[in-house]
């Protein structure tokens, strides 16, 4: 009876430890489950926009009235007519490979599943389109730049994607910079030219540029967070703070495909995204202007994407709750 007794006390005791074993098992993969983080966590709440033209720039939302500033409320309530403005009340990650079509920016928005036979994480990938309002996953929005002469113009070295500190409700604690602000990106789409003599109709449905991909901004690019780090090891993907980390866009719509090799472009996987290398990318804490485009005389219409990329090492679990301010500053100085 003894030893009957003894036995089952030894079952009962594997019992607890095989089931330890596999609820450690299910930690670990949950903490290494990085990259479009299930796209119901890493949001951003809190939006602040900011567009600022300066030395001969002006800056419009609907052609008509010009500013040396625009924000979250021309956007949304001063554009022109017809205006396809999709500004969300909160961002989730998705991704995109910086082409165009139709004068649209391609984005992806990307959904994980996960094998049981293989305890791969799966990734399926849809084609968002830009909406009016405040649904959407991204922002888009429309702006119309008038100057002079025909000029080279810069991104100036006060343009950020920062942390903003926002209250935590019922507490007087503020939000932490979690590190989401560092898989930012910002997409500038140059849809066209026209005379500042043209009329309103003609200067808003200016798509004569009939652009195929769009001029990326990669802001932070050397800043990640010691977690994104740890995943970028796991995930096999070169990163440091002192040089730039690659990621890849996704470029098309796809189902069950392996998400560790969209990122790091390995097997059929590897044709789900691009190689990016984005035509503007600066240091957090930045100072110095970038070349951003040769504006003709007259009026340009530009359309402006900012969005979390959901293939970028900082767009993990972690980095959820975090609020951010995209400040864009446009100018003809170069200095």
């Amino acid at each position: 009876m003894s030893t009957r007794k003894h036995k089952k006390k030894k079952e009962k005791k594997l019992r607890s430890l095989f089931l330890l074993l596999f609820l450690t098992i299910i930690m670990l993969g949950t903490a290494t489950y990085a990259w479009f983080t299930a796209n119901q966590v890493v949001t951003i709440q809190a939006l602040d926009l900011q567009v600022e033209a300066s030395n001969g720039l002006q800056i419009s939302t609907d052609a008509v009235t010009w500013k040396s500033v625009i924000t979250n409320n021309d956007i949304t309530s001063g554009a022109y007519s017809g205006a396809v403005n999709q500004v969300p009340t909160s961002v989730t990650a998705v991704s995109s490979d910086g082409t165009v079509s139709g004068g649209r920016l391609n984005m992806y928005l990307g959904t994980i599943t996960n094998d049981e036979t293989t305890g791969d994480y799966l990734i399926a990938s849809t084609k968002q389109t830009d909406v009016n309002g405040a649904n959407g996953y991204y922002i888009a929005f429309d702006v119309f730049l008038k100057t002079d002469t025909t000029q080279e113009v810069f991104l100036a070295g006060n343009s950020n994607v920062s942390h903003k500190a926002v209250q935590i409700a019922g507490t007087d604690d503020e939000t932490t910079d979690k590190g989401l602000k560092n898989s930012a990106r910002v997409g500038f789409v140059i849809l066209g030219h026209g005379a500042s003599t043209d009329s309103v109709s003609t200067l808003t449905g200016l798509s004569n540029g009939n652009p195929t991909s769009a001029i990326i901004w990669e802001p932070n690019y050397t800043s990640h967070t010691s977690q994104a780090l740890i995943v970028a090891s796991e995930y096999g993907v070169a990163a440091s703070t002192s040089a730039a980390t690659t990621y890849r866009g996704l470029n098309k719509e796809f189902t069950n495909a392996n998400l560790k090799n969209t990122v790091v472009g390995t097997g059929t996987e590897a044709g789900y995204a691009t190689q990016m290398n984005p035509a503007i990318k600066t240091a957090e804490g930045n100072s110095a202007n970038s070349t951003f485009a040769t504006l003709e005389a007259g009026v340009t219409k530009v359309r402006i994407y900012m969005w979390i990329e959901g293939q970028d090492i900082d767009c993990e679990n972690n980095a959820t709750g975090t609020d951010i301010s995209f400040n864009i500053s446009l100018t003809t100085a170069n200095s």
